[in-house]
């Protein structure tokens, strides 16, 4: 999900589809970016996140990724994240944004 505010406004509008599949019980991966709806150009600030059935699926799909994701990767880069971190957990500058 590339963008997500940048249709209607409202980052919680634009993901709306991704609530209703999990309210339906549906499994769900999804790979967002805020690299450009945070301002972090060149940051490459994202997640993924996998939505399972229950917890043991959750263990399972977790052991699989590590196993995908550590060869990529060792240390991925953090200034980003942090940025987004304190953005997302400060009320006055989440608001901002």
């Amino acid at each position: 999900m590339a963008y997500q505010g940048f249709a209607s406004g409202d980052g919680n509008k634009d993901a709306w589809a991704v609530r209703h599949f999990i309210e339906q019980g549906i499994n769900v991966c999804l790979c967002q970016s805020y690299a450009k709806n945070m301002g972090l150009y060149g940051e490459r600030v994202g997640a993924f996140t996998v939505i399972c059935k229950d917890a043991d699926e959750a263990k399972k799909v977790e052991s699989q990724l590590k196993i995908l994701i550590r060869p990529m990767y060792s240390n991925p880069p953090v200034n980003g994240a942090r940025i987004a971190s304190a953005v997302l957990n400060t009320p006055d500058l989440r608001k901002q944004w």
